[in-house]
């Protein structure tokens, strides 16, 4: 039995005992009390209990049975209900006539504990109403697929000099194209029948900058953060001298590695910096190695065995094949198959127009300015060895063929790369091509840095909950605006907690900082994301048995209504039995 049945029933045996004993009372007094003032007590006894109990329990606005309509952004203006529907207008939709207002979709199923079924009408619920529509029958007429920009991933933060990619899902035809902040095309691209499109960039100098996806009829932002990482530290080996060596020290310099250079000339004599001893102690101290076939075949079974304890270590190692390659021919259990002959290889175009590829090369340097840089399209014809590789691509000549493959060893990486003159890359005018393919391979293979541990969902927006976890407990968040907002971790959620932007633009969780959209940015993707979400809710879904909480009224009126009762019945009481006193004297 429940707490109020419970009360109802103790306060009826209250009255009833209160009613047999003023019958008493009357039947054994001298003198018979007035009509009015008996009459009095025997009505005033339910009102005051009554009255208490509507204070204890205050009553439920009236709740509905049947089907709730709930109005969310983008319903019409009229919205038509049939028999045992009720028309709630969440906040997003406005100026919906004859709806009831609801702060949310919870605060609704509380009012209207009866209803049975929801029926959505607009683009569909938002985030924060969906978990309360999970355990109620859902039917849901959605609006046409919106057209535009309905998917969108920003790049996850990058180091200078680092290539990144955006993706997106563009419906609707045309073309998709990516701005840096000074408004120049940097990739342009066509979306596939699907309407997924990857553009690409590079980040410049470190911290934090706005693109724009440019589609037909619409722009969005899109942050990049460009984090300064630790310089690198790199040890480049060589069975001899050679141009290939060179430009990569020049690159690894640009790069911003710390390398070390050893070029072997016979007779056990090496050109470049000091030895190193090719122990796991030793190697620690590096993040990247880089040799050649030769060199790694010259290598004594110590060395061997230490560069490879090192790799299982974290340690990144590259190879480059400049040779003949024997059958059966592997690299710490990546395998290659066997091949002695040279092709030709051709890159990809490095961007869709000569715009572009101005845009991605930069402003260029002192020593290698933008001027000299070759234009698009004269990439010179490069060489491989035509050697099968295993693992997983890494780099694809124009033709879809990998050059380049990696392969995971305990916590390091391998790599092979079967290209033989990349450096002619850099001597005709194509060193921002040669970088791409060495930032490529040291980013995969190289030993990583550790992460920070700090996650922040998707797309965060002004108004709504954004999901934050941090390795411990989640720090406070800075608004643009200097605000410092300390978080409360989830008791549901280990080391996260939720974060309500106020106010759009940077903002800093740490060291870590993140964008946040206006409210009303990216219209067409909010509208995909409630609709697809809303649809996938939609289905018959058993309406539980149990008391649903209930939204009470006030209770401060029935409080002052008991008061007032009690006063009255208290008043009457004093003058009933101050009559019988003086009748008795």
């Amino acid at each position: 039995m429940s707490a109020e049945r419970i009360v109802a029933a103790l306060l009826a045996l209250a009255v009833a005992i209160a009613w047999v004993r003023l019958g008493l009372w009357q039947a054994r007094a001298p003198i018979r009390a007035a009509r009015w003032r008996l009459a009095a007590l025997v009505v005033l006894q339910p009102i005051v209990a009554g009255s208490l109990y509507l204070t204890l329990f205050a009553p439920s606005p009236a709740s509905s049975s049947g089907t709730l309509v709930v109005a969310t952004e983008g319903a019409s203006r009229l919205v038509a209900i049939g028999p045992g529907e009720t028309l709630v207008a969440l906040p997003e939709a406005r100026g919906i006539a004859g709806a009831e207002r609801a702060p949310d979709l919870a605060a609704a199923l509380r009012r209207h504990a009866g209803a049975t079924a929801l029926r959505i009408v607009g683009s569909g619920l938002a985030a924060r109403d969906r978990p309360a529509a999970s355990s109620v029958t859902l039917r849901y007429a959605a609006p046409p697929a919106p057209t535009g920009l309905v998917a969108l991933t920003p790049s996850a933060p990058v180091a200078p000099g680092e290539p990144f990619r955006i993706a997106a899902r563009v419906t609707g035809g045309g073309t998709a194209s990516l701005l840096d902040p000074a408004g120049r095309v940097v990739d342009t691209a066509r979306p596939a029948a699907d309407g997924s499109v990857i553009l690409h960039g590079t980040a410049r100098v470190p911290g934090e900058a706005l693109f724009t996806l440019r589609t037909a009829g619409e722009q969005a932002p899109v942050p990049l953060v460009t984090r300064a990482a630790t310089p690198a530290r790199a040890l480049i080996l060589a069975a001899a001298p050679g141009p290939e060596v060179k430009f990569l020290r020049r690159w690894a310099a640009d790069a911003g590695l710390t390398a070390e250079t050893q070029a072997a000339v016979g007779g056990g004599v090496a050109l470049g910096d000091p030895g190193v001893a090719l122990t796991p102690s030793a190697l620690a101290r590096y993040d990247l190695l880089i040799l050649d076939d030769r060199s790694w075949a010259g290598l004594g079974g110590s060395a061997r065995g230490g560069v490879a304890q090192a790799v299982r270590g974290g340690l990144g190692l590259v190879v480059r094949l400049t040779g003949p390659v024997p059958r059966g021919w592997q690299l710490l259990g990546l395998p290659t198959g066997g091949g002695a002959a040279a092709t030709p290889l051709r890159l990809p175009p490095a961007a869709p127009g000569d715009a572009a590829l101005v845009a991605r090369r930069g402003p260029g340097t002192r020593d290698a300015p933008a001027t000299i840089a070759a234009p698009l399209g004269e990439v010179p014809e490069l060489k491989r060895m035509a050697v099968p590789l295993g693992g997983i691509p890494l780099l694809r000549d124009a033709r879809g063929t990998p050059f380049a493959a990696w392969q995971g060893v305990g916590r390091g990486r391998v790599a092979v790369t079967t290209l033989l003159d990349s450096f002619a890359l850099v001597t005709s005018g194509n060193g921002d091509a040669h970088a791409a393919i060495w930032s490529a391979l040291a980013a995969t293979v190289g030993r990583g840095t550790p992460d920070p541990g700090i996650r922040i969902g998707a797309l965060p927006r002004v108004g709504e909950r954004t999901p934050v976890c941090a390795t411990g407990s989640p720090p406070a968040v800075i608004a643009p605006d200097g605000t410092n907002t300390p978080l409360v971790p989830d008791p549901h959620a280990r080391a996260c907690a939720g974060y309500w932007p106020r106010v759009p633009g940077w903002h800093r969780l740490g060291e870590q900082p993140f964008y946040v959209y206006p409210a009303d940015a990216l219209p067409q993707l909010r509208a995909t994301v409630r609709r697809e979400a809303t649809l996938a809710l939609v289905g018959e879904r058993r309406v539980s048995t149990q008391p649903q909480p209930r939204d009470p009224q006030p209770s401060w009126r029935w409080l002052l209504a008991f008061l007032a009762a009690t006063a009255t019945l208290w008043w009457i009481e004093r003058r009933r039995r101050a009559y019988s006193a003086r009748a008795v004297r």
